[in-house]
């Protein structure tokens, strides 16, 4: 089972977290919205640990979405990036029957029509589900993104992530603005 690494790496993660769950508000004038949206998803996967997961596994993190442009383009931008010994893939329109291949679901606000069908589909496969769909955690999804007095805030359902069989590090539940049990 994949270890969260040294502390040196965790504080330094959380702190980056931190910094964007209480930092500037996102506005245009400093970074945007959807680009704080994407450190947001980074540091979900980065705190995440998945059933079955070994220490020095080097296959890709497969982050998918079903739609094509997320997050006004910023979701592409977390291709290539390490997280340990793993890099993530960007996945883009991911048919229905792929979902389950992937780590990480990541459902648009334009992908609200299809939440019920996707965690039904999903059933209790090992895919972490984020969305900044209004309500998400709160309608099964397991971190839902939002807009909170001009900053970007999340909730959690540690119940879904559970019954998936993921652990969510402690700290990251410590930050969230509500956790759904």
């Amino acid at each position: 089972m994949r270890r969260f690494g040294s502390n040196r790496w965790l504080a330094g993660g959380l702190l980056a977290l931190i910094c964007w769950a209480g930092g500037e508000p996102a506005s245009a004038q400093s970074v945007s919205e959807q680009s704080v949206k994407a450190g947001f998803i980074y540091n979900f996967v980065k705190f995440t640990q998945w059933p079955g997961a070994r220490e020095g596994d080097r296959s890709p993190l497969q982050v998918c979405t079903p739609g094509s442009q997320p997050l006004d383009g910023q979701f592409a931008l977390l291709q290539g990036r390490a997280i340990g010994s793993r890099g993530i893939d960007i996945r883009t329109n991911v048919p229905a029957s792929e979902w389950r291949n992937c780590q990480v679901l990541f459902l648009a606000e334009g992908d609200a029509h299809r939440l019920e069908s996707v965690l039904r589909s999903l059933g209790g496969a090992p895919v972490l589900t984020l969305g900044d769909i209004p309500e998400f955690a709160q309608s099964g999804g397991m971190i839902g993104l939002k807009i909170e007095d001009s900053r970007v805030r999340f909730d959690v359902n540690l119940g879904a992530a559970q019954r998936a069989g993921l652990t969510l590090n402690s700290q990251m539940l410590k930050l969230a603005g509500q956790v759904v049990r």
